[in-house]
Order: structure tokens, then C-alpha cells, then sequence
């Protein structure tokens, strides 16, 4: 594993760790959008909780997009932020 110039890299998700998220994640080259919030970061992978007791990580690389959810006057209002390839 070659882990030189990965130290200097800043942690990208945890900027929203614990918020109400959708994830768009690609699974066999389909974009699917997966409801969760974050709870850890490593170099290669993000840490998210799907349910109460449900943890999986995911591969940065397979992260398309991410979408902080906010409930306002009992509407939901999504803000879109794109996520960028290196």
C-alpha cells in the first residue's frame, strides 16, 4: 500500500458528520441514493449509519454526490453539494 502524500490529504465528510445525509453511491454502475449520516472518515472510506445499530463503510471513490436534508416548516429542503474528483 503506498501511503506517501496521504497524510497531507484533509478529512472531505467530516464536515458533516451526524447530519441527515443522502449519499449517492455507485453500485454496478448505477447512481443510487442511500439516506444515512455520517459518523467516521478514514483516507479510503467513509463511515455512514443507514439505521440505529447499521454501520457500513464506503469507498470514497464510489461516493458521487452528497446531499444535507433539513426539515423546515414541515417541508423538506435538500442543498445539493457535488462532490469533486481528484
Amino acid at each position: 500500500m503506498i501511503t506517501e502524500g496521504t497524510k497531507d490529504k484533509s478529512p472531505v465528510y467530516s464536515a458533516w458528520l451526524g447530519k441527515p445525509l443522502v449519499i449517492t453511491v455507485l453500485v454496478r454502475q448505477c447512481p443510487i441514493p442511500m439516506p444515512c449520516s455520517i459518523v467516521g472518515e478514514s483516507v479510503a472510506d467513509v463511515r455512514v449509519r443507514i439505521q440505529p445499530g447499521w454501520e457500513l463503510d464506503i469507498r470514497k471513490e464510489l461516493i458521487l454526490a452528497v446531499k444535507e436534508e433539513a426539515v423546515a416548516r414541515d417541508t423538506r429542503v435538500t442543498n445539493t453539494l457535488q462532490v469533486a474528483e481528484d
